[in-house]
Order: structure tokens, then sequence, then C-alpha cells
């Protein structure tokens, strides 16, 4: 005798008019600032993000693991080469500094110190 249950599903509560705005606008200024970076491979076809002309976020595997690189990067005979300063996150704490981002506080900080 076998026991065979339906699969449930969760009904989406439904937004009012203005937070489905908010919503929208959200989806839309996330789709704009996907579109304003430009992801490059490098020679080992790790995709990575130029932050500057000497800096680059770089995400990779390394022993199975994901990592997100920021690191300096210089130059040797044509090839574009990770420098030793730099850090490496792991995916934990690559997504906790992403939701320090998220949620304001680091750009909060940042405005305080600007005055």
């Amino acid at each position: 005798m076998s026991l065979q249950q339906e699969p449930t599903t969760k009904k989406r509560k439904s937004l009012d008019g203005e937070e489905e705005n908010r919503v929208k606008e959200e989806d839309e200024e996330a789709s704009d600032n996907e579109n304003q970076f430009e992801v490059l491979k490098n020679d080992e076809g790790d995709s990575y993000l130029e932050l500057s002309s000497k800096r680059r976020l770089t995400i990779r595997t390394f022993r199975g693991n994901v990592l997100v690189d920021i690191r300096e990067v210089y130059e040797k005979d044509g090839k574009t080469l990770p420098g030793k300063k730099g850090i490496s996150l792991s995916e934990d704490q690559y997504n906790l500094l992403r939701d320090m981002f998220k949620s304001g506080v680091v750009d909060a900080e940042v405005q305080k110190l600007k005055g």
C-alpha cells in the first residue's frame, strides 16, 4: 500500500497597486544594472568584471569551491595576471557581503563619511 501526497503549492499574496509598482521598479532597476556591466572571460575561462584598469572581480572555482575574487592585476608578456594584493571570498562570505550592500548599511556609512 503506497501513500502518495499531492504536491502543495504556495499561493502568492496579492500586492496592492503601490507595492506592485515598487516591485516592478525594483525589477526594472535590477535589469538595468545587469545590462550596464560587461562580463568578460579570462584565459582560464573564469568570468570577470573590470573594476578599474588594475583591479578585477573574478568569479572562479578552486578545489570545487566557488570564489569571488577581488584582486589587483598586472601585465606580463602581454598577459593580464592576478597579483598578490586582493581577497578571495567564499560563497558564504560573498553572500553576506552582498546582503550588507543590499540592505543599504554600507552606503549609509559611506554617506555619513562624505558629510
